[in-house]
């Protein structure tokens, strides 16, 4: 017989695909279902005006229900990230998931994986064919093709909204972990309370900035300024990355200390 603790000692890829196998089983009804009907509700958020107002040409394409599409995308993403431990809370099931024969890295990096590269390659694809969808439909309304474009998810826009879906991944892997119920609503709370800490923090660093350098003794040059608005972009993304990885840290360990558990 196989000594359990083996598992821990090394990275095994096909353990790996086996789980994320499991994980796809166990939840692909949800995430089907969920990502069918928030195209449906986009087609039709879409469709209506279209249909009974005359709109204008630019606002016939896709691009206008780009925005909200990637806000599906994030939204139902994390919600769905929120469930990907459901096993994991129910004394009925928690033995299923803690008995696996893999590791807790190949368990996490699994649930990491499938939760957030494959979703979000499998919501890119909906989106480029709810895309081609709106716009033939556009296209034969207004009888020309010349307005007829691509989703394209390497915009800068779209990067961006990419990146941030990863970021807030991160955290609500976390919260599906540490939390036992009500996971999503959980997690979004704590993510508020910690922007209103920092907005108070920042708007009284603000006043005493301010106060600083209305006096004699306190200037800063616009020159600096300018240069380091140059740098907050690379900044931003520097932060946030080891932000990402600290909040998967955390996650690991805490999923860990439930395997010991």
């Amino acid at each position: 017989m196989r000594d359990p603790n083996q598992f821990s000692s090394s990275f095994s890829i096909e353990r790996f695909f086996l789980v994320l196998k499991r994980f796809f089983i166990l939840n692909q009804k949800n995430w089907i279902v969920g990502i069918l009907g928030a195209a449906g509700l986009i087609f039709s958020l879409w469709m209506l005006p279209v249909l009974f107002i005359d709109t204008p040409i630019e606002l016939l394409g896709f691009k206008m229900m780009e925005g909200t599409a990637m806000f599906f995308y994030t939204v139902g993403g994390l919600v769905l990230t929120s469930r990907i431990f459901f096993e994991l809370h129910s004394p009925a099931t928690a033995f299923q998931f803690l008995t696996l024969p893999a590791s807790t890295l190949e368990k996490f990096t699994a649930a990491w994986f499938i939760s957030s590269v494959a979703y979000t390659l499998a919501a890119v694809a909906a989106i480029f064919l709810l895309g081609i969808l709106v716009e033939s439909i556009s296209a034969f309304k207004l009888g020309i093709w010349d307005y007829f474009r691509f989703f394209n998810p390497f915009e800068a826009d779209n990067l961006q909204r990419f990146a941030g879906y990863f970021f807030y991944h991160s955290i609500f892997l976390l919260g599906a972990i540490y939390f036992k119920k009500n996971n999503f609503l959980k997690t979004l709370l704590v993510i508020i309370s910690i922007f209103i800490g920092l907005f108070f923090t920042i708007a009284i660093g603000g006043l005493i900035l301010t106060f600083m350098m209305i006096t004699d003794d306190f200037s800063i040059e616009y020159q600096l300024l300018e240069s380091a608005a140059n740098w907050q972009s690379i900044l931003t993304y520097f932060i946030g990355t080891i932000l990402i990885v600290t909040f998967l840290l955390f996650g690991y360990l805490q999923l860990k200390n439930k395997q010991v558990a």
